[in-house]
């Protein structure tokens, strides 16, 4: 593997399949789904990091309008446990709002249980429209799974400030493949 080839999906399938993060298999489904544009170079370094999640090894922070934030986390939790492979379950996720009379209001907490132990993270959006994104961030960390070397990071976002952030599961070896192989930096965890 080198840095020398354009970066594009076939690119990308290669080195996360060398560095053990997927299998030949989800490699092929992945490229065959996205057959029309595979073997096309990826034009700008900042969508790099959205291959990831297409390869099922990311999920994204969304940064837009997500309407109803305080539920949205709740599957954004559960699409970050989904890539533990069961390591890590969670479960009786609510959202207790600071203002539980305004609809809009998207100061609050949001309360889980990872693996059955009870967690609650403090959120700080004033809107409910959209996420607090340090707030997902530390709750997709609190997901990293016990007695295993993988950890959630975010991806340093190279693009618009406004763009989509993703956390990768991954160890600290695949993440020195990723910077090696495709350019990709990470992020020190948030706490």
């Amino acid at each position: 593997m080198s840095n020398v080839q354009p970066i594009s999906y076939v690119r990308v399938a290669e080195v996360l399949t060398d560095l053990g993060m997927i299998t030949e298999e989800k490699a092929r489904s992945v490229l065959e789904e996205a057959a029309a544009y595979a073997t096309e170079p990826i034009k700008r370094r900042c969508e790099i990091p959205g291959a990831l999640e297409a390869f099922g090894v990311a999920v994204s922070i969304h940064c837009d309008d997500v309407d109803f934030a305080d539920e949205y986390y709740a599957w954004l939790l559960d699409e970050a446990a989904a890539l533990t492979g069961g390591k890590v379950t969670v479960s009786n996720y609510r959202f207790e709002k600071a203002n539980p009379d305004d609809e809009e209001c998207g100061l609050g907490t949001m309360h889980f249980d990872r693996n059955g132990k009870p967690l609650s993270i403090s959120v700080e959006q004033e809107s409910n429209d959209y996420l607090d994104v340090g707030a997902a961030q530390e709750a997709i960390e609190a997901l990293n799974p016990d007695d295993d070397p993988r950890d959630f990071r975010r991806v340093e976002r190279e693009g618009p400030e406004f763009s989509d952030d993703r956390m990768l599961l991954a160890t600290a070896e695949q993440r020195e493949g990723l910077h090696r192989h495709l350019g990709i930096t990470f992020a020190r965890p948030w706490r």
